[in-house]
């Protein structure tokens, strides 16, 4: 995969940048072709677990509980912080890309690699006793062996999450989307047939679930790493400058942990109704309900996520290369092609509520609380595709720390409190958590929709040129 198979953004040439007849149209097309394949691939990427859990869950409904309580807790205490930790890398990689300080770019994504790996080891001592926690968090004792199990089998895939996502974003900043592309679906078609083998041919059940998604993850981890390492494509980033290592870790934690929040904070929220779903009356149900719903929501929220991977692109390329006004572009760019794909799917999601529910579980009664939820759901994907792009933008100017606060507020100080009256205090159960999801999302959207309006782009390409040029940055 070498030359022939490369998208790259297109040079850009430090300056001021004017509105030109078509500019739009121009930007449009330029983040449509990264965002088609990225979206690709974080569905793929997305689809391994939810295939794990879907052929683990028709092993019964105990089993669809224990996955889902394990895969709640794993993204909440692993999964997550890694995805967030690596938005360091969207402000830093994609900034010195526009600037074409290319020797800088291997140099933080090496630094993001030996980062995450000591994390690792600590999350994972975390998950070797997750099945007592959850017991003692007041869980079933039945669902939580299931899921401590599962989450012992995950840990592999934590340690190769902390390679490839930061290998990920490493050929995103540089607009080589296609390996990522062939790569993802490639891993894909490999899992499938690897997840069923090991639970049902070696009868592993749930644990050969766990175990096909770890075998999964580390065989992508060696692809891209082999990747960056012979292609000539990456030749010029590929570098390292130990004199830079230390003052470029310290960059990865400053950018890096209030993008961890950003992303942490949203994502605990929603697995923080599967826990909650666990102390309602019918627990079982409950789980296997909300966890459907929140698988739902996430395949659709990495739709939205390969646009604003997009859109963080060329906007940190655009301010690192000092064209504001181009980034600004981008962003409405971002914009018009999420209202595309909301109406699209919510449409979609509307339409097939009342079947969809049997591709996760054979119960009547769990089909019909899905398709009772759902128009809940159609709501969800129109406001999360929107604040998944504003906080792409957020990414790529380096403003982590404001999206992080506003979802402080926005779903722990308004949006929890209204799913939990609603849904322990009125009886609307699990429709009544999601409630509080919908209410946080709008407060969300309505903040980050100020913030990205009042921008003064001129000053963001400013920063970002002295945060490249500078050794040691302060926080913007």
């Amino acid at each position: 995969m070498e030359e022939p198979f490369l998208l790259r953004n297109e040079e850009v040439v430090p300056g001021k940048a004017t509105w030109q007849r078509g500019q739009f149209t121009t930007e449009l097309k330029k983040v449509s072709r990264l965002a088609a394949p990225m979206a690709t691939v974080t569905v793929a990427q997305y689809l391994l677990p939810v295939i794990s859990v879907m052929v683990a869950g028709h092993n019964g409904e105990l089993q669809l509980s224990g996955v889902a309580l394990a895969t709640s807790f794993t993204n909440v205490s692993g999964f997550s912080i890694m995805y967030g930790l690596a938005g360091a890398l969207e402000t830093l990689c994609g900034q010195a890309y526009g600037a074409k300080q290319y020797e800088k770019i291997g140099t933080y994504t090496y630094s993001a690699i030996a980062s995450n790996i000591p994390i690792c080891f600590l999350i994972s001592i975390l998950w070797i006793y997750i099945d007592k926690l959850l017991i003692s968090l007041g869980q079933d004792p039945g669902i939580s062996r299931v899921a401590g199990s599962y989450a012992f089998w995950l840990i592999p895939a934590l340690f190769a999450h902390a390679i490839v996502i930061p290998l990920t974003r490493f050929l995103l900043a540089q607009g080589l989307v296609l390996p990522l592309l062939y790569t993802a679906v490639t891993i894909l078609l490999f899992h499938i047939p690897v997840c069923w083998t090991l639970v049902y041919v070696f009868g592993l059940g749930s644990n050969g679930a766990a175990l096909a998604i770890s075998i999964s993850f580390c065989l992508y981890a060696v692809i891209l790493t082999c990747y960056v390492r012979f292609s000539s494509s990456c030749e010029k980033t590929r570098g390292f400058v130990s004199d830079d290592f230390l003052s470029s870790v310290k960059q990865i934690f400053r950018y890096g942990i209030p993008s961890a929040a950003m992303t942490c904070l949203e994502w605990w929220l929603y697995e923080i109704l599967i826990l909650s779903s666990g102390l309602l009356p019918n627990p079982k149900l409950e789980t296997s309900v909300l966890s459907i719903c929140l698988t739902t929501a996430n395949l659709h929220y990495v739709i939205p996520a390969g646009v604003a991977a997009a859109v963080s692109t060329r906007v940190s390329n655009n301010l690192g290369a000092g064209n504001p006004q181009v980034a600004r572009t981008s962003v409405l760019s971002g914009l018009c092609l999420w209202v595309l794909e909301s109406s699209f799917f919510s449409i979609i999601l509307f339409a097939t509520r009342h079947i969809i529910g049997y591709a996760f579980s054979n119960s009547k009664e769990v089909v019909d609380y899905v398709a009772d939820i759902y128009p809940l759901l159609c709501l969800s994907f129109i406001l999360d595709g929107f604040t998944v792009v504003l906080n792409g933008v957020a990414r790529g100017s380096g403003w982590q720390h404001i999206g992080a606060w506003n979802n402080v507020v926005s779903y722990y100080l308004v949006g929890a409190p209204v799913g939990v009256y609603l849904a322990f205090s009125r009886g609307f159960n699990g429709k009544g958590l999601w409630c509080g999801v919908v209410v946080g999302s709008t407060v969300q959207a309505t903040v980050l929709a100020i913030v990205t309006a009042t921008i003064n782009w001129k000053e963001q390409a400013e920063k970002a040129r002295k945060r490249i040029d500078s050794t040691e940055n302060e926080l913007s």
